[in-house]
């Protein structure tokens, strides 16, 4: 799994019994914080079959996740928008974190010492109703 070595992983486990599969998601944003952190939020539509109960009951029609590649070794980006779906290529190895993202606004590889899963919310988007 892509967050198999990722800090933060038991956020999965837990809410969504060790599957959450990041396919035709929306890239809403990135950013380079910090010294060389490269932080991203995604919104994710199609939603796992379990997640928390807490979330049905306030209503929900997607899942906010933010995640951070933390201490970045390599950043080569090419592009100019977000705001699209792309199905990132993520791997977390004990040693290094990659990311891959392929599409015609962006093409976008950053590899980083540790990938860290910040958080995952419910999330009402308009547009998806």
């Amino acid at each position: 799994m892509w967050f198999e070595n990722a800090i933060g992983k038991e956020k999965i486990k837990f809410m969504f019994d060790n599957e959450l599969y990041i396919q035709d998601i929306e890239i809403y944003s990135f950013s380079l914080e910090r010294f060389s952190d490269l932080k991203f939020r995604f919104f994710l539509k199609n939603i796992p079959k379990k997640h928390p109960d807490k979330w049905s009951k306030e209503g929900f029609n997607a899942i906010s996740m933010e995640i951070t590649f933390g201490d970045v070794i390599q950043l080569d980006i090419t592009g100019s928008r977000v705001g699209f779906s792309c199905s990132p290529e993520i791997i977390s190895l004990k040693d290094c974190s990659e990311i891959k993202i392929e599409h015609e606004s962006l093409s976008l590889y950053c590899k980083s010492k540790f990938l860290t899963i910040d958080a995952i919310t419910p999330y009402i988007d308009e547009r998806w109703d």
